[in-house]
């Protein structure tokens, strides 16, 4: 095959892109692994109260995202990316001074939504900096973002939270949201300005506004690919403490992100190189086997393999997944499509674990593990009667 015409991906503007990610990303996953404690130290609630407070900033975000994608091109890409970035510093510093459990709620809620609209918004910009020919590998490179601040959030906020206090958890949120303002003040941004017809339409709002249809049959496969990934992150600690294996845990989720960080090295060239079938059905393959090792897992080297095809197939599917979604629409509604695809992914998260939770009373985190690899398995079927047969045809044609 040909190589790939050289076109240059890591611009100025690219790189800053990709540092307002980290930045966003960064807050995010810190927050959502430290707000249950916070909580519940800070405020005496309950077990599912506490919980609430971490899960309140998806569902903000998963609000927001409903509506972003429909008027990011009117309200201007650029000028959303900065208004939303000054909401995450307000927020950062609303935190420490919140002495009301409803107050912390709505923070939490505001500070979701705005998470929304940033992911969508830089994701949609980062978009129009990637060579066409190269977008498999530009939002593989993005979501390394992600992998970074799983591997980096976590440590960050416990460690903090233990050594020092509260204050200085959220003074790095804050110094994560500075860096990713002033990136964002200095980028340029290629906006799209609305047809007449757009502005015409723009108060009508339709399913297809919302939500890409185009985009709909990859989407569900995220949402698949969550929700079996949810019962990991939700529920694997609990399960290894009960073990009585607490060391296995905090190695279980760095070889899962290192896992991550290697696939998506070379993922996205590879799915540039050779198309969709070349990487999702694979990475959901390599992540449904994780999850079956983790529900036969009985010694630690179980555990190791698990996170080493978890943290493979977790890694390459979900940017696979969202560039083979963006290839199915058109440039004006890859906002839309880009909302979508987070909206998906939010959901998979926020309704695995109710959704599955139950099981570990019923039959145990064996069962439920199986449960979580079926589900994942189920998505491979979804890709390829949705989206994968038609790839594969393309490819052939």
């Amino acid at each position: 095959m040909a190589p790939l015409p050289s076109q240059r991906l890591w611009t100025a503007d690219y790189f800053r892109a990709f540092i307002v990610h980290l930045g966003v990303s960064m807050v995010f996953i810190t927050l959502m692994s430290f707000m249950a404690l916070y909580a519940a130290e800070r405020f005496s609630v309950n077990d599912t109260a506490a919980g609430f407070a971490a899960s309140a900033f998806v569902a903000g975000g998963a609000l927001a995202r409903v509506l972003i994608g429909k008027y990011l091109d009117f309200l201007g890409r650029k000028r959303t990316l900065v208004f939303v970035l000054l909401v995450f510093v307000a927020c950062a510093l609303l935190y420490p001074v919140t002495d009301h459990y409803v107050v912390l709620l709505l923070v939490r809620i505001i500070h979701g939504a705005a998470f929304g609209v940033a992911s969508t918004t830089i994701t949609s910009i980062a978009i129009t900096l990637v060579p066409a020919v190269r977008l498999g590998e530009g939002l593989g490179y993005m979501a390394l973002a992600a992998t970074l601040s799983n591997a980096i959030g976590p440590l960050a906020a416990l460690q903090l939270h233990e050594r020092a206090s509260n204050l200085w958890v959220f003074g790095f949120t804050l110094v994560c949201t500075l860096f990713a303002l002033i990136a964002a003040l200095f980028m340029t941004v290629r906006e799209r300005t609305p047809t007449e017809d757009e502005y015409r339409r723009r108060w009508r709002i339709r399913g297809s506004d919302l939500v890409d249809p185009r985009v709909l049959p990859i989407a569900v496969v995220g949402l698949l690919t969550t929700l079996g990934y949810s019962v990991i992150m939700t529920f694997l600690p609990a399960y290894l403490v009960g073990l009585d294996m607490v060391n296995i845990a905090s190695l279980f989720f760095l070889i899962w992100a290192l896992a991550m960080l290697i696939v998506r090295l070379f993922a996205g060239r590879l799915h540039d190189r050779y198309g969709d079938n070349a990487v999702i059905p694979g990475a959901l393959i390599s992540l449904t086997a994780g999850l079956v090792i983790l529900a036969l897992a009985s010694a630690d080297w179980h555990f190791i393999i698990a996170a080493i095809l978890g943290g493979f197939g977790h890694g390459a599917a979900l940017p696979g997944i969202q560039t083979a979604g963006i290839k199915r629409t058109t440039s004006h509604r890859v906002p839309i499509a880009t909302s979508t695809h987070y909206l998906a992914l939010d959901s998979g998260l926020a309704i695995g674990p109710v959704m599955l939770g139950f099981i570990i009373h019923m039959a145990g985190y064996s069962v439920l593990y199986f449960a979580g690899a079926g589900i994942v398995a189920l998505g491979l079927l979804v890709y390829w009667l949705g989206h994968g047969r038609r790839a594969a045809h393309a490819a052939t044609s």
